[in-house]
């Protein structure tokens, strides 16, 4: 009597279960690649950085997912970029509206690439990255080397979250949109997912970016493999 009480409650633990998982739907991750630069460019008027997206829902009609999002845009607390400073200073990881706002108020001409699908560990990564740059611990520099987290410009916040290379494979050798373009190209040579084939960009207008002056430039322009323009710093 005992097993046969103990196997129904098993079940209708089960059923309940399952009931919840169908009624939330299927997690979905993306990710957005964003620069920034002034024309003519200038260092201090550069900025990188990427929003990561989770979309819970099933079914063909993505508008009706819910969608989750967070940023990392680290710059200086006072927003100031002091490009040859050698000491660091006091961060802040803006939202992506807030980031849109500061670059704008800088006459900074904006390009995102994507928006890309991305595995869920690599959306988890960037959260224990934001979590980093949030804690008060991490502070800005303009350049920082590769091995501190904890000293960080902004295209090294967003290089680790790489889960393979982190950032040491992002030498500050590219600034504003070319190391941003760098970085999208990342994502489309190592993806699991083809990125080609995937529209994704619903997201565009579910995050409002339709209502910024931004270049879009969607998977599907971003060639595979190694090319020449891909190298220059404009």
């Amino acid at each position: 009597m005992a097993r046969t009480k103990m196997a129904t409650l098993w079940l209708v633990g089960l059923g309940l279960a399952t009931i919840v998982h169908n009624a939330r739907g299927e997690d979905f991750y993306y990710a957005i690649v964003f620069g920034s630069q002034s024309r003519p460019k200038l260092l201090q008027y550069t900025h990188t950085w990427a929003t990561f997206i989770r979309a819970v829902g099933d079914g063909a009609d993505a508008n009706n997912y819910t969608v989750y999002q967070h940023t990392i845009s680290w710059l200086p607390d006072t927003l100031d970029v002091r490009t040859w400073s050698l000491l660091p200073e006091r961060g802040v990881n803006l939202d992506l509206y807030q980031t849109l706002e500061a670059v704008g108020r800088d006459r900074e001409r904006v390009t995102m690439w994507g928006p890309f699908r991305i595995q869920q560990a690599v959306y988890e990564r960037s959260l224990r990255v934001k979590e980093i740059l949030d804690s008060g611990h991490a502070e800005y520099r303009a350049i920082s080397t590769p091995r501190n987290l904890l000293v960080s410009d902004c295209i090294h916040a967003v290089a680790a979250v790489d889960p393979v290379f982190g950032r040491n494979h992002y030498p500050l050798i590219r600034v504003g949109n070319p190391a941003s373009r760098y970085i999208a190209r990342q994502v489309m040579t190592r993806s699991a997912f083809d990125q080609w084939q995937s529209d994704n960009s619903w997201l565009i207008p579910r995050l409002g970016l339709d209502r910024y002056p931004i270049q879009v430039i969607p998977p599907q322009q971003i060639p595979k493999r190694s090319c020449f323009l891909c190298k220059l710093a404009d």
